[in-house]
């Protein structure tokens, strides 16, 4: 072929590549390639979410549930325990009624005590029972033969005085010799282990369970079935991130199984497949959708495209073309298509319309087939349309002509939808009419507004529904001449609710106290939560006077301060008020608040659970206070903290073995300000987490430079702040600061309040199992002033305590805090752990805690907190202890 030719032809089959009509499908393939790949792609992503999803929700089950059982556990222990002190002290007979008359004994409702002799008959119980002998019960005789006095967990059983299944807790019961002398028994129906059961939470096929390490199920639920005795092994709960069929119903589940730390015990959760993935394939057959869709509208477009571009086309099959295209989008609409023809009378007035064509959707709607709307009678169908004025709209726009849209509430039983979207254009004959149900969007937009008004705990006005409503009261009570009070309300000691019951009951706690005070007020006010435990109440007065709202501001003081029961036990909170009057304390809602708000802090001030009214002088503390809480966010960025260093020394030796790292604060205008008046307020706002990073980096990177001069080693101990603990953050913060300050982990150590790791034990000792596993000693701080367990300090990854210097202060005079140091050091060296005593300024404290086997000490005795350059100085020379 001559080169001419084929430099033709290749040019010829060039243009026709470029015609739209050849390179228009296969773009449109490459383009229905992506949206399906990218569907597929985004459902797989989905579906592994939402896997993860279930598993993370299983775990966070389990962990709730195992501390529910542990602590049902712990108490069934702990009573068993009382009742076998009292049966070896007192005897079987008198032993119930003691502890009965004491009220040591449990609610006898959920509760069954019994005592059982050496014979295995029962001499006593509580409540009063049938007497029954347990001789050759598994339980009974596993005491009888085995001395342990370990807890007992029998299977599920019936018994003579009991036809129902109940689960055995027993302790041996021991004579003056030692020598078997009976059973304490405590019953207990299996369904107690199993009450939490949420259906919210779970579903109907969630599963809860506790098993022995016999392989038998103790307590066992699933949806609302009860049940015990199944046999079921841990082995057969480990099922977090793939579901598996749970052997006792065959039901697809994620589960997981731990065993309980001190009994052997198994708690068991288990989650729905079916149930944990319904909202992932709802989703997916909306993506299906869409992407159904999306083709659907792409291909048309195209279509139209292709068939404009191909001009040689005859009229017919354009025409042809035009109809299935239009049949295509009316089928495709998520909107129902309702063509309408106008009906009139001998006097050519519109009477009634009459359907001739309609979609699918419109099918849905109307609950007919396209063959029985075609020709049907509008109002036939709706009679309600002659009463409700929509007849007379679509008269009105066949008349005139034009488009006509909007959005109302359905009131004709004929359709089944609540809210409906209507657009009506005006044809030659009649109308065409979009339907569209949008009661969904009106559900949903009714919802986010009460979302954003209402407070998700307590169902109280929020903080912007608040601020509207005190606006509205001033300006009514302008209009009225009277009178108006805004009330802050804070609750006391919430905190330490919070943080030894867990976050759980304190939200509890702030419903019930809610609701008290709505109880309390009158339908005219308001009772709103401001935030955290903060509540408001605007009160307008009736009468222009403020002595009529005393009693029920009283009746609010009252109503907080009764005794609430949280998860079976009684707390008591109560509450500082304080109150600003429009318009003598202010004349707007924001200085009104500002001022109750100051009132408030003045009645806690006077020792809470009391009510202030606003005086001027108020502000003077507020206003100092926000001052230093502004002055605080500056100090870090402009240097003005410093961290000084308190030598800790070996009393044995006197040699300087570390230092603690303290933050001071150095004012350009006030000087030094204290710790204990910045430091709460750094907790407060939340800058102490960014202190206390600045402080730890710091720390370390001086420690190091001491390193690099070759003074003498020693380590240094940082303070961590609840705040601190709390961040998720916390040991990648501590690792990179030993990373940036190249010091070895070995030499730093992390001081906790005991208060802060009681809050939770089990997240405390994991955080801190993870620090020790990077080589970072721990200490406790302020030991003696908190309320830690000996259960659970020995649990505690702890090298060092530290006593507090309230017990050291009076140590040369207070036989009481003399007791108190002799017992935490005896029980500091029985755990392994040393001694630092703090606060020692005395050679009498100093000579008491050598005696008495304290290992170490800081204080002023020995040296006043330093700065950097005099550390450097003292471990150049060093003095010692005597000195």
């Amino acid at each position: 072929m001559p080169p001419v030719q084929s430099e033709n032809k290749r040019t010829r089959w060039l243009r026709l590549g470029l015609e739209t009509y050849v390179s228009l499908p296969l773009f449109v393939l490459l383009l229905l390639a992506v949206i399906w790949g990218a569907t597929f792609h985004f459902i797989r992503n989905e579906e592994a979410a939402a896997r993860q999803a279930a598993a993370e929700s299983v775990r966070e089950l389990l962990e709730t549930y195992e501390a529910q059982v542990a602590r049902n556990v712990a108490g069934i222990d702990q009573t068993l325990k009382v009742v076998k002190y009292a049966v070896e002290r007192k005897g079987a007979q008198g032993a119930l009624a003691e502890l009965g008359q004491q009220g040591l004994l449990p609610s006898g409702l959920v509760f069954v005590i019994g005592i059982a002799d050496a014979q295995g008959n029962i001499v006593a119980s509580h409540p009063a029972a049938r007497p029954i002998s347990v001789a050759g019960m598994p339980y009974f005789e596993s005491h009888r033969s085995n001395s342990s006095d370990a807890l007992y967990v029998a299977r599920a059983t019936r018994d003579g005085a009991n036809r129902e299944l109940h689960l055995h807790f027993t302790r041996r019961l021991n004579d003056a010799r030692g020598d078997f002398a009976g059973i304490a028994i405590v019953e207990v129906d299996p369904a107690y282990f199993t009450s939490g059961y949420e259906r919210s939470r779970q579903g109907e096929f969630g599963l809860l369970g506790v098993l022995g390490d016999d392989g038998i199920a103790r307590s066992l639920r699933i949806g609302e079935q009860q049940s015990s005795g199944a046999p079921l092994s841990q082995a057969d709960f480990h099922h977090e991130l793939t579901a598996a069929p749970t052997p006792v119903d065959g039901v697809p589940r994620y589960t997981a199984a731990r065993a309980m730390h001190g009994y052997k015990l198994v708690t068991v959760v288990g989650l729905s497949e079916e149930e944990q993935m319904a909202g992932f394939r709802q989703q997916r057959r909306s993506h299906m959708w869409e992407a159904g869709i999306a083709s659907g509208v792409l291909l048309l477009v195209a279509g139209l495209v292709w068939f404009w571009s191909w001009q040689g086309a005859k009229a017919r099959r354009r025409i042809r073309r035009d109809q299935e295209t239009y049949a295509a989008a009316s089928e495709a609409s998520m909107d129902a298509f309702f063509v309408l023809e106008a009906e009139r009378n001998r006097h050519g007035a519109i009477v009634d319309f009459r359907i001739l064509a309609a979609n699918s959707r419109a099918e849905q709607m109307a609950g007919r087939s396209k063959h029985e709307l075609h020709g049907y009678s509008l109002c036939r169908w709706l009679p309600g349309m002659r009463r409700n004025g929509i007849l007379e709209k679509l008269v009105h726009i066949t008349e005139n002509g034009g488009v006509h849209q909007e959005e109302w509430r359905n009131d004709m039983p004929e359709i089944s939808v609540e809210w409906i979207h209507w657009q009506v254009v005006g044809v030659e004959g009649g109308v065409v009419a979009i339907v569209r149900d949008i009661t969904e969007r009106k559900v949903n937009e009714a919802r986010i507004v009460h979302m954003a008004h209402h407070d998700t705990l307590t169902g109280l006005p929020n903080r912007s529904l608040i601020g509207d409503r005190l606006q509205q009261a001033i300006l009514q009570a302008e209009r009225q001449q009277q009178s108006l009070l805004v009330a802050f309300v804070d609750l006391d000691s919430f905190k330490l609710v919070n943080d030894s019951m867990g976050h759980t009951a304190g939200d509890e706690l702030l419903k019930v106290v809610a609701e008290r005070m709505v109880g309390c007020v009158r339908r005219a006010d308001t009772v709103g939560r401001f935030g955290g435990d903060e509540f408001v109440l605007v009160l307008p007065q009736q009468h222009g006077g403020t002595a009529d709202a005393m009693p029920l501001l009283e009746k609010v003081l009252e109503a907080v301060v009764h005794p609430i029961t949280l998860e079976g036990q009684q707390v008591q909170v109560s509450c500082s008020i304080g109150v600003a009057v429009f318009p003598h304390d202010g004349d707007d809602a924001d200085t009104l608040l500002m001022n109750a708000d100051a009132a408030m802090y003045r009645a806690k001030e006077l020792g809470k659970n009391n009510c202030q009214f606003y005086a001027h002088e108020m502000n003077a503390t507020l206003e100092e206070k926000l001052a230093l809480m502004e002055g605080l966010r500056k100090a870090v960025d402009e240097q003005q903290l410093r961290v000084v260093y308190q030598p800790k020394v070996e009393l044995d030796t006197g040699r300087i073995f570390g230092v603690e790292a303290l933050v001071r604060w150095e004012h350009p205008e006030r000087g030094m300000v204290r710790p204990d008046q910045f430091i709460p307020l750094a907790e407060e706002s939340g800058a102490i987490v960014q202190i206390g990073e600045w402080v730890l980096r710091e720390a370390c990177r001086q420690l190091r430079a001491w390193q690099d001069e070759g003074l003498p080693s020693l380590s240094v101990s940082v303070n961590v702040s609840p705040r601190q603990f709390d961040d998720r953050r916390l040991v990648n913060r501590v690792a990179d600061a030993l990373r940036d300050g190249g010091l070895d982990p070995g030499f730093l150590e992390l001081e906790v309040t005991e208060s802060l790791i009681m809050r939770d034990v089990q997240q405390a000792v994991d955080k801190m199992r993870e620090l020790e596993a990077m080589g970072i000693a721990l200490s406790i701080d302020d030991f003696g002033t908190g309320y830690s367990s000996l259960a659970s300090l020995k649990s505690f990854p702890i090298s060092r305590l530290k006593i507090d210097k309230s017990f050291v202060r009076e140590l040369d005079s207070n036989p009481d805090d003399q007791a108190i140091a002799r017992a935490i050091i005896s029980m500091a060296h029985q755990l392994h752990m040393r001694v630092i005593a703090e606060g020692v300024e005395t050679a009498q404290q100093r000579c008491f805690l050598e005696q008495n086997g304290c290992d170490e000490m800081q204080g002023y005795l020995f040296s006043r907190p330093l700065p950097a350059p005099e550390i450097g100085r003292l471990l150049k020379h060093p003095l010692t202890l005597a000195a």
